[in-house]
């Protein structure tokens, strides 16, 4: 493999979004035994986690930390391998809850 990087960010999770993973992520990441281990979501998915965890816990996050939740709520298999799972809950200062039901609407997320 070898890092590219994308010609911007076209997802609704752009806060914590990069063009490019930094070259010490790349390099832990190939072959052998990792500390990554990859998940990928849809907006909708991040979206729908955001509007649960919201449903869950009275707290508005942003879709970035939706893409994280998507991964506990949905039970990946990418977390399978883990007895336990934390998740470090942050990100809110662009969201509320106009903008939120904007894009679950948009997404064709339930709310």
């Amino acid at each position: 493999g070898a890092l590219v990087t994308l010609p911007g960010i076209t997802s609704v999770a752009k806060s914590l979004g990069a063009d490019r993973v930094s070259e010490t992520l790349f390099e832990r990441a190939q072959g052998g035994p990792t500390e990554v281990v990859p998940f990928v979501c849809s907006d909708a998915d991040a979206v729908r986690a955001c509007v649960r965890f919201a449903a869950d816990h009275q707290v508005l996050v942003e879709p970035a930390c939706g893409a994280a939740l998507a991964a506990v709520y949905e039970r990946a298999s990418a977390l399978e391998q883990f007895p336990s799972v934390v998740v470090e809950v942050c990100g809110g200062s662009i969201v509320n809850l106009p903008l939120l039901q904007q894009w679950a609407q948009d997404l064709g997320v339930d709310y």
